[in-house]
């Protein structure tokens, strides 16, 4: 059992950045600014090229005690940046965010949710997601939040966005991201937190932006498949309570996912070959057949 939190918990707000001189004011302020008074905004930067350090040391001046800046000197990767920024994070929650996102007012009513069961330790909420150059109106980052206990439907359907996180600090795995994974990690922490069987769920409301960017990581969505299979089989050998979520996700993550957005590319040659492998492993696998059968249009 965790230990119950105290009235009015310490939250830190972990903010990872690098080479971020254009959003990095707006994003600490917009954590800084959260109506909350035992709260405190960690940034972890990674050892960015541009004006980025100096923006951060401007804001630990304009809120002392409550801006913490960990400068590291040199480039580390964004796990082990996140990993530094976890190190000095001090609160019983954490909430996390990226140095290009965005804070909405009322992100602390995740504190109450948690208070309510000590048992509760992931907690999300809904996201905005902005284009920059206003190629797109601004949509939900997800059709649906999920609520529930353990690591599996997280496992089959990654229902929260990094930026809407909250977690018990108590919950935490001992080595926090897993640094074998160096960019997707954060996936992984949230299946270790959950693995145990906690409680996680979300509050009703949108309570952060992500802002969509040419440098975003995600932009390109077949650049992480390596490090998705390689946390799905870390999740499959540490955690063989998961086994059947693992296989579910390793068909729609690996084959079928990537084959949708080969598909929506006009890349149907490439397309085909996914849905297929999504196939071999899922026979019965009713939307890979109909998405295959499209690659033949």
């Amino acid at each position: 059992m965790l230990p119950p939190l105290p009235p009015e918990p310490k939250v830190s707000i972990h903010i990872i950045s690098y080479n971020q001189e254009a959003y990095i004011a707006e994003a600490i302020r917009s954590a800084a600014e959260q109506d909350y008074d035992n709260l405190e905004v960690v940034i972890s930067d990674d050892g960015s090229t541009d004006h980025t350090p100096d923006i951060i040391s401007k804001f630990e001046k304009r809120y002392p005690r409550r801006v913490v800046p960990i400068l590291n000197a040199t480039n580390r990767g964004i796990t082990r940046n996140s990993n530094a920024g976890l190190a000095a994070c001090t609160g019983e929650l954490i909430a996390f965010m990226g140095g290009d996102d965005i804070l909405l007012p009322g992100k602390m009513a995740q504190v109450a949710w948690f208070q309510e069961a000590p048992h509760r330790v992931l907690c999300a909420h809904q996201v905005e997601v902005f284009y920059e150059d206003g190629s797109r109106p601004s949509h939900p980052l997800t059709r649906r939040l999920m609520a529930g206990s353990g690591a599996d439907a997280v496992i089959r359907h990654q229902p929260f966005g990094a930026t809407s996180v909250m977690v018990r600090s108590a919950a935490l795995p001992a080595g926090g991201f897993r640094e074998e994974l160096p960019m997707v990690s954060d996936i992984m922490l949230w299946i270790d937190i959950l693995a145990a069987g906690g409680e996680f769920g979300f509050v009703d409301g949108t309570f952060a932006r992500y802002r969509k960017h040419r440098g975003n990581i995600t932009n390109d969505p077949f650049r992480g498949l390596g490090e998705v299979g390689r946390a799905l089989e870390l999740t499959r050998m540490d955690y063989p309570q998961y086994a059947d979520a693992v296989r579910y996700a390793q068909v729609r993550r690996l084959a079928y996912d990537p084959g949708v957005a080969l598909l929506a590319s006009g890349r149907k040659r490439e397309a085909r070959q996914a849905f297929l492998r999504a196939i071999r492993q899922e026979p019965t696998f009713v939307k890979a057949w109909a998405r295959l059968l499209q690659c033949y249009g």
